[in-house]
């Protein structure tokens, strides 16, 4: 499956959405991407990372540590990121996930990292069916780590380099 065919079905609170619908997942990236004017280096790590719930997790990190450099950063990229690597962390035991209504926030704890996403301003979504837990108060102990953000990205590329050798070996 190519990037541009991933969609996720975002999962909304009760009589707050008609229906749920599914979501091109690749364009609201892209769409972020094209706004903090990522090379194509850093567009193709972002097309690999997609594959992984960590990657996911690790993608939108960086699209939020890049908002912070640009006026007017378009958000529409958190949910269906946050959403696809908490489906795929169900299958590939990339990251565990966590929301806690007391802070409005989702946290994703992978091999490496922890890591925090604010999603009260998400109010339709019905974040509780998209972690794997709720857990109220959540003592959540990870670090700053949108320093690193670009540099845990770009790791996915040497991921898909390893691999494509392997297969030729």
């Amino acid at each position: 499956m190519s990037v541009e065919e991933i969609t996720v079905v975002v999962p909304r609170k009760e009589n707050v959405a008609r229906a749920e619908e599914e979501m091109a997942v690749w364009p609201v990236v892209q769409d972020a991407l094209d706004k903090i004017g990522a090379d194509e280096t850093t567009r193709e790590a972002a097309r690999v990372a997609l594959a992984y719930s960590d990657g996911c997790v690790v993608l939108a990190n960086y699209l939020n540590s890049e908002a912070k450099r640009v006026h007017l950063m378009d958000y529409r990229f958190k949910v269906p990121l946050l959403v696809r690597a908490a489906t795929l962390a169900r299958d590939d035991d990339g990251a565990d996930s966590v929301y806690c209504p007391d802070e409005g926030a989702i946290y994703f704890e992978t091999d490496d990292a922890q890591y925090s996403f604010h999603v009260f301003k998400d109010w339709t979504v019905d974040w509780e069916a998209v972690a794997d837990e709720t857990e109220r108060g959540y003592a959540w102990s990870g670090v700053e780590n949108q320093t690193w953000a670009l540099d845990l990205l770009l790791a996915y590329l040497e991921e898909d380099y390893e691999q494509f050798l392997g297969d030729e070996e």
